[in-house]
């Protein structure tokens, strides 16, 4: 569906500190593809406004050390065993590769770093409309940095025409839009074009994703 005719999607929102949970609000309240319908800053809060209020995704911090429920990775999978269709989007200030691969190992819809929310959580919310996964790009960095990507999340290469393949190819090699344009003698809007379309054929949202999907394939 086109995430400019969609309905907007009924957000929940976590957060311990009251100052972020504004931060959050304002942000998808600026993108018009989202309304918030609930907020919630403490687990046992979260528990009630998810029972309380039927919502399309949830966005919540990683951490939030209130009561007992003070592990991020236990709080999420109790939501993810109490509600396996809801998409989740985690926000974190964290920067840790293996912490990554376990937030990401629960099926969580989008994993984002709380310094670039501004510009990432509008695109995350495009990519659930879609039915697509989101990792902020510092996010996918840290775990290229580590040798680990989840490439199950990428469909096979061989979905792509032989023009977008040869364009990404070129781009592993390290040429420009610009270049590759130049040495295929083809304008800079159709290779963008045939970029854009493979990135949308192997579920990439970020040009970070696309790094670690031709490094993954021995492309660059």
């Amino acid at each position: 569906m086109n995430a400019a005719t969609a309905k907007p999607l009924r957000v929940i929102l976590a957060d311990d500190h009251p100052i972020f949970l504004i931060g959050l609000r304002v942000v998808l309240e600026q993108h018009s593809n989202a309304t918030v319908i609930a907020e919630a800053g403490s687990p046992s809060a979260l528990a009630e406004a998810l029972k309380n209020h039927p919502c399309d995704v949830l966005v919540t911090d990683f951490m939030m050390p209130v009561d007992v429920q003070n592990d991020g990775l236990r709080l999420l999978e109790r939501v993810r065993r109490d509600y396996p269709q809801l998409p989740i989007v985690v926000v974190t200030m964290l920067n840790n590769a293996g912490l990554f691969r376990s937030i990401l190992a629960l099926g969580v819809t989008a994993l984002l770093s709380k310094a670039s929310l501004a510009g990432e959580l509008p695109a995350a919310i495009e990519c659930l409309h879609q039915g697509k996964q989101y990792i902020a790009d510092s996010v996918a960095r840290k775990l290229l940095e580590a040798g680990d990507y989840g490439s199950e999340t990428l469909i096979a290469h061989e979905h792509l025409s032989p023009k977008e393949s040869e364009v990404l190819r070129l781009l592993g090699a390290g040429r420009s839009v610009g270049e590759i344009a130049a040495q295929l003698s083809r304008s800079n809007k159709t290779v963008s074009a045939q970029k854009v379309s493979a990135m949308r054929k192997l579920g990439l949202s970020n040009d970070a994703g696309l790094f670690i999907y031709l490094q993954e394939h021995g492309l660059t």
